[in-house]
């Protein structure tokens, strides 16, 4: 059986932690998603896999290189748009996965071909969908079914409880033929829902549970959910040729990488990349501090994620809870977005730096190659490549 992974997207909700980065090279614990997805896919005896790749798809294909063949979405417009981009990789029954999701479990179910009823008779198909019990479908959109069957997938509509989409099919080549007649939607995309719908209503979808841990890293804090549920599970892990001071406080889990300089400071169910300073008297909790970057004197960094090439100076400091304690809300794209978090830091891109004495609000999104200068409370989100001044 064949697999295909659909990486090309922007990730523009997950901004600025996409500057640089495309979602499916984001680290997990210090693994890029995508080597996840690789590695569950092989684990249910997947060896053929595709990539679809579109924005900074380089990244991707330099790290992949010949593990997996790749195709590029040019378009960029839509699911159904990046499936059809691997077209000519599509011959047989194939896994297709969403590329900015985590899942620790087995999809056996939705890999193997099972039995649906068609006009008074069983036949075996293996065309299916996953789906995932939530607490509120709003999100999502709700994915509605009877006797295992596919009867509506309701985009963005309902709320509370229910089951949604969870990103991960398995189908025959002939859902090409239906992708080939979507049309463009209301949000200028074309839509594999819409494909499913079609194909639906003439060969028959089944719908199955997926059991296990599942997250659509679709905003900020679902990266940072999804790295602290990994580090709960790998527990402790040190790389080589990293300094721990005896005087440095570690309260596991903790994953810290190659090449780092760990003080006198405390380290606390956090995880550092590669060539990260934490230095003398500087905190870091509940956070992901990626490759290169420095929290060397006096910082507090609580549920926060700082990306890569990122400096901090002395006395710089993430507030991580209001004072009325009520939930946290960020600005995505444009709009007010409750994390439903009492406790969310702030979210800084790449190549940051900071001056002394800084402080940053809760739920703060600071754009790539930004300076924030000594002393400046940062109150609002800062733009990409932007001077922050008194």
């Amino acid at each position: 059986m064949k697999a295909v992974i659909l990486a090309a997207g922007k990730g523009e909700r997950l901004q600025p932690l996409t500057d640089y980065k495309p979602k499916a090279m984001l680290p997990i614990c210090n693994k890029p998603l995508i080597d996840y997805q690789i590695e569950m896919l092989r684990n249910h005896g997947i060896d053929e896999i595709a990539v679809v790749v579109g924005y900074l798809e380089k990244k991707i294909r330099e790290h992949l290189k010949d593990e997996v063949r790749f195709y590029r979405d040019k378009k960029i417009k839509g699911t159904a748009s990046a499936v059809y981009a691997a077209k000519d990789f599509i011959d047989d029954e194939f896994i297709l996965l969403y590329g900015d999701l985590f899942i620790d479990g087995s999809i056996s179910g939705i890999s193997e071909t099972s039995e649906i009823a068609e006009i008074g008779e069983i036949v075996k198909t293996p065309n299916s969908m996953a789906v995932v019990k939530v607490k509120d479908v709003s999100r999502y959109g709700e994915v509605i079914f009877q006797d295992g069957r596919l009867t509506n997938i309701k985009e963005k509509e309902g709320k509370g409880e229910g089951f949604v989409n969870a990103g991960i099919y398995h189908f025959d080549p002939s859902i090409m033929d239906f992708i080939e007649r979507t049309e463009e939607s209301e949000r200028g995309e074309f839509e594999l829902t819409d494909s499913i719908k079609m194909f639906n209503s003439v060969r028959g979808v089944r719908v199955i549970p997926l059991n296990g841990y599942w997250n659509d890293i679709g905003y900020p804090w679902d990266f940072l959910d999804v790295n602290m549920y990994m580090l709960n599970k790998i527990g402790f892990s040190v790389g080589e040729n990293t300094e721990i001071w005896s005087s440095a406080t570690i309260r596991k889990p903790a994953v810290i990488g190659s090449d780092c300089e760990i003080k006198n400071c405390v380290v606390e169910k956090s995880i550092i990349g590669d060539s990260c300073v934490v230095g003398e008297f500087s905190v870091v909790k509940r956070s992901v501090v990626m490759d290169n970057s420095n929290t060397p004197h006096l910082n507090y960094v609580a549920d926060s994620v700082i990306a890569e090439g990122c400096n901090l100076g002395a006395g710089t400091k993430i507030a991580n809870l209001r004072f009325d304690e009520s939930s946290i809300k960020m600005t995505v794209k444009g709009k007010r977005v409750d994390s439903g978090k009492r406790k969310l830091g702030a979210f800084i891109g790449y190549n940051v730096k900071t001056g002394i004495n800084v402080s940053i609000y809760p739920g703060i999104k600071i754009g790539s190659d930004s300076w924030i200068e000594a002393e400046v409370l940062v109150k609002k989100d800062i733009e990409r490549g932007s001077v922050a001044r008194l």
